[in-house]
């Protein structure tokens, strides 16, 4: 089930976000973050129990997702997707022209599940990333594709 990130989810999210990236969020960025009227964070729990979660900040009709993560013994279930296309439906709610987002060049399964929900790579970001060192994708899903020409 999908629902709006709470503080009760705090702890585990920031746990997810240790084991997924090299640069985690904190609790206290997560917190700061869930308060700012500009996001838009959802968990994916089953039996209380977060399985995902995924931010998307939306700013003057654009959306940027923060962060898609999936705990290890769920990937692979659609947990993922399930939180990506809640991020464009939410786009599509807010009245967004567009989501971004940007993802390591060596994370080919996440942007297979982009490309898969309608992204599409619009560039690259040159060594964006730290810990290691490595460019990011960027990837865009776009709400009415005739403006992208």
């Amino acid at each position: 089930m999908i629902a709006p990130l709470e503080k009760k989810h705090l702890s585990e999210v920031a746990e997810l976000e240790a084991i997924c990236f090299n640069d985690p969020w904190s609790e206290a960025a997560l917190l700061e973050s869930l308060e700012a009227s500009y996001s838009h964070f959802y968990v994916y729990t089953e039996d209380e129990k977060v399985m995902g979660y995924m931010g998307l900040y939306a700013v003057a009709g654009e959306g940027s997702v923060t962060n898609v993560a999936v705990f290890p013994e769920y990937r692979g279930q659609g947990v993922g997707h399930a939180l990506v296309e809640n991020a464009i439906a939410v786009g599509k709610e807010l009245g967004l022209e567009y989501i971004t987002l940007e993802v390591r060049e060596s994370n080919l399964t996440a942007q297979r599940l982009y490309e898969k929900c309608g992204f599409e790579r619009v560039g690259v970001r040159k060594n964006f990333y730290t810990s290691p060192k490595e460019d990011a994708v960027i990837m865009n899903y776009f709400y009415n594709k005739e403006k992208t020409n």
